[in-house]
Formats: structure tokens, C-alpha cells, sequence
């Protein structure tokens, strides 16, 4: 660029007529506008900041995705089942086919349902082979949009093995869900500390113990 403004520009102006005031400031004030020498100089706004060495999760569902969250424990023998995290439950009843994803805390996270005018108005009937694929289609896509791509679902529940259930169950797997959770990772023990209780060790007890017997 100083090439052509100490070369090309003077040779220009001397071939052409003479340069009126106002092409003279023109090209004065053009050459200040191509100084590169100020985006050299600049330093990085993030440089004077500083990173804080405690992290905070304000999305908890990361804990959740690693298999780091705490899952409840000892249901693994008995029904219904609460170790997960997410939960696939189909619901069919004489007029309406309805799916929802279930959190452990027992909240509605996702649904689908014929009830829905949505579906229902693409459908022939609600109860029927072509109800149980399209809305286990759009629970899936629902899901992948939403960013659960692992769900839990008891195949020992009642009505699992029945072919719309199947079929509900095949849209989630075209879409690549996987119908069992990570194991939940277990912390190393360390000696001293008691992660089951309330209180670590060496830690002063809220209540004394020291309680007069009656």
C-alpha cells in the first residue's frame, strides 16, 4: 500500500491536469484511512481479564450427558424402576396414543400425544399402527432437538412387548436415541470422608449428641 501511494499516485497526478484543492484533500485524508499501523498495535480486550478457578455449572443437565449426576439407588429390583434420569413412558388408552419423556424428579420434560391437533389432524385414526409410528417420530425429533440423545425404558413394564409399542420404540432408534442411560460413575473413596452421610468427617455436627436421658 505505501507502494502505491509514494509510486503509482504521484506518477498518476503528474500525467493527469492539475489537481483541484479538493482532490488534493481528497488524497491526503485517503491516506490516513489505509494506515495499517494502528490494527498492528491493538492488543486483546480479553487479555485483562481474569479467569475465576471456580467453576460454576449453570446447566445441570451436563452432569446428567457425562453420567456424573447422582441417580437414586437401590430400585434396580423392583418396579417402577427410579434409577435414570430421563424416561421413556408410553400411555395408550382406547381413543389417544401418548408418549412423554419423564425426569427423575418426576416432571414432564417432553411429550407427544394424538391429542395434539397437530398430529391429530394428520391421522386417520388415533389408536391405530400409523398413530404409534408418528408420534414416536416426533417424540424423537423433539428429543434430538431438545439434546437428549439417551433415554431409559423398562421393557418389563406392561404392554411393552406389543407390536405398536415396537413400533413407537423403532422410531427412536431410527433416530439414532439409545434406549439405555450411561452408568452413573461412581466417586473414588477416599479415607476419612463419608459420602452416604449428612456431615464429613471432622466436620462439627449441627445438634450435639449430648442429649439428657428421661
Amino acid at each position: 500500500m505505501s507502494y502505491l501511494l509514494d509510486q503509482v499516485f504521484p506518477r498518476l497526478i503528474r500525467a493527469s491536469e492539475p489537481l483541484s484543492l479538493t482532490s488534493t484533500l481528497y488524497f491526503k485524508k485517503f491516506s490516513r484511512c489505509i494506515n495499517t499501523s494502528s490494527f498492528l498495535n491493538q492488543e486483546s480486550p480479553n487479555q485483562n481479564y481474569t479467569i475465576s478457578k471456580v467453576y460454576e455449572n449453570r446447566n445441570p443437565r451436563n452432569l446428567e450427558k457425562l453420567g456424573l449426576a447422582r441417580k437414586r439407588l437401590g430400585w434396580r429390583f423392583q418396579a417402577p424402576r427410579k434409577d435414570y434420569y430421563h424416561k421413556l413412558v408410553i400411555s395408550r388408552s382406547v381413543r389417544h396414543t401418548e408418549a412423554w419423556i419423564e425426569h427423575f424428579t418426576g416432571d414432564t420434560v417432553l411429550s407427544a400425544s394424538t391429542k395434539e391437533w397437530a398430529i391429530r389432524n394428520q391421522l386417520f385414526s388415533c389408536n391405530d399402527l400409523s398413530a404409534c409410528v408418528n408420534v414416536g417420530k416426533v417424540l424423537a425429533q423433539r428429543c434430538l432437538e431438545s439434546g437428549i440423545t439417551s433415554v431409559f425404558f423398562d421393557q418389563t413394564e406392561l404392554g411393552s412387548s406389543s407390536s405398536r409399542v415396537q413400533l413407537l420404540i423403532e422410531e427412536f432408534k431410527k433416530a439414532n436415541i439409545s434406549l439405555t442411560e450411561p452408568e452413573m460413575i461412581q466417586p473414588e473413596p477416599s479415607p476419612g470422608i463419608n459420602y452416604e452421610g449428612y456431615n464429613r468427617y471432622a466436620e462439627p455436627n449441627v445438634y450435639q449428641e449430648n442429649y439428657q436421658d428421661i
